[in-house]
C-alpha cells in the first residue's frame, strides 16, 4: 500500500495513462488518492478479496488443470486474513477511532457493514481453528468459508457507490467458483 501510495511522487505519467490505470486497474499512479483512509481500507479489502478468490480457485485449478497448489491453501488463506484484519483495523481505528457507538451507527445505516462484520467473524473463527490440533476438531467449520465468500461479495457490492464492470467480474468469478464447488458435490 505504501508503494502504491508513494508512486505518485516518483512517476510522471501522461494524464491518459494515469486515468486508465486509476479507472480500470484501480492503481493510483500519477497522483495521491484524495482520501488516504479510504485508500488504505479499500486496498486492504480488495487484496483480501483477491487472496480469498485465489484460495477458492485452488481446488478447481487442481481438479481441472492439474496444478498442485493445494498445499498453499492454508498459507494463502492466512495472508487473506491478515489483509482482512488490516481492512477491519483501518475501519475501526482510523475511520471510527475505536468509537463503538459510531461503529454501531455505521452498521445500522449501512447494510454492507453488517455483511462485512459477519464475514470477518467467520474468517476469524476459521483462522483461530486453522492451527493443526484445532483443525482436527473443527475442520467441518471451515465449510463456512463459502458462506463467508457470499457475505464478502455482498459487502463488496453494497459498499460501492456505483457498480462497475470490474465489480461485476469479481461477482461472476466468485459465483462461478462457488458453482463449481456445488457441481462437484
Amino acid at each position: 500500500m505504501s508503494f502504491r501510495y508513494s508512486l505518485g511522487h516518483w512517476w510522471q505519467l501522461n494524464e491518459g495513462t494515469a486515468r486508465f490505470l486509476n479507472d480500470y486497474l484501480h492503481l493510483h499512479i500519477g497522483g495521491h488518492p484524495r482520501n488516504i483512509v479510504k485508500f488504505l481500507e479499500d486496498t486492504a479489502g480488495k487484496t483480501a478479496l483477491n487472496l480469498f478468490i485465489l484460495t477458492l480457485a485452488l481446488r478447481p485449478l487442481h481438479t481441472y488443470l492439474k496444478f498442485d497448489l493445494i498445499k498453499y491453501k492454508r498459507l494463502i488463506g492466512l495472508f487473506g486474513f491478515f489483509y482482512v484484519f488490516l481492512h477491519v483495523a483501518v475501519f475501526v481505528w482510523l475511520k471510527h477511532h475505536f468509537d463503538m457507538g459510531d461503529i454501531y451507527r455505521a452498521a445500522s445505516h449501512h447494510l454492507y457493514v453488517i455483511f462485512g462484520i459477519s464475514a470477518f467473524a467467520i474468517v476469524l473463527m476459521m483462522t483461530v481453528t486453522s492451527v493443526p490440533f484445532l483443525y482436527k476438531k473443527f475442520h467441518s467449520w471451515h465449510k463456512l468459508f463459502y458462506i463467508a465468500m457470499v457475505f464478502v461479495m455482498v459487502h463488496f457490492l453494497l459498499a460501492q457507490k456505483y457498480i462497475s464492470f470490474t465489480d461485476i467480474i469479481y461477482a461472476a468469478v466468485i459465483a462461478g467458483l462457488l458453482a463449481l464447488k456445488l457441481l462437484k458435490r
